[in-house]
């Protein structure tokens, strides 16, 4: 789904534009992912995982604009993306059409400015609007700012999974599942 550019204003009062995410933004996509691993253990891939090629970043981020239950959203400030936050259906089976996925990460340097608020409201929204029932995700039990973010919008614990993730010191990490209803 195509999303036209917007500007939100930030909680410090500058703005960043939030828009869909499309093919052309393949290269800066792709150093936004290897900035965003390095910063963070709370994605599921350590930087030297993430590996596409910019043909196949392309490929996957059309992929995902011409799906019609699909919304990618890039923030941008400054000509580099900050942010970058989808919804998309869990499957095509008729007996989970009801279910979205979620997920977002954002820059280190742009947390606290609201910019996970400003993508969360607009996804809720698409999923409303699409005919989602519900909104699933899974977070790292200790990634206390998006836990706190995903609580303000509504979504809950639904469980966890112990050792959801292994990091390369051998340390774990659990996970929540959470859902929000619709």
């Amino acid at each position: 789904m195509i999303y036209p550019a917007e500007t939100a204003t930030l909680k410090d009062g500058n703005t960043c534009t939030i828009r869909s995410a499309a093919s052309e933004d393949a290269a800066r996509m792709l150093q936004y992912m290897h900035i965003m691993l390095g910063e963070t253990r709370f994605l599921l891939r350590a930087p030297e995982e993430f590996n596409y090629t910019e043909e196949a970043e392309a490929a996957i981020l059309a992929g995902r604009a011409s799906d019609p239950r699909t919304l990618m959203l890039l923030a941008e400030k400054d000509g580099q993306i900050v942010a970058c936050a989808d919804v998309h259906s869990h499957g095509a089976k008729s007996r989970t059409w009801h279910r979205a996925d979620l997920g977002m990460s954002v820059r280190k340097d742009y947390w606290h400015l609201g910019i996970g608020s400003a993508l969360m409201e607009r996804l809720i929204a698409f999923a409303r609007a699409h005919d989602f029932e519900q909104i699933e995700l899974e977070v790292v039990a200790a990634n206390r700012r998006a836990l706190n973010l995903y609580v303000k919008y509504g979504f809950e614990v639904y469980g966890t999974r112990p050792h959801g993730m292994k990091y390369e010191d051998g340390t774990y990490a659990n996970n929540y599942m959470m859902v929000k209803t619709l």
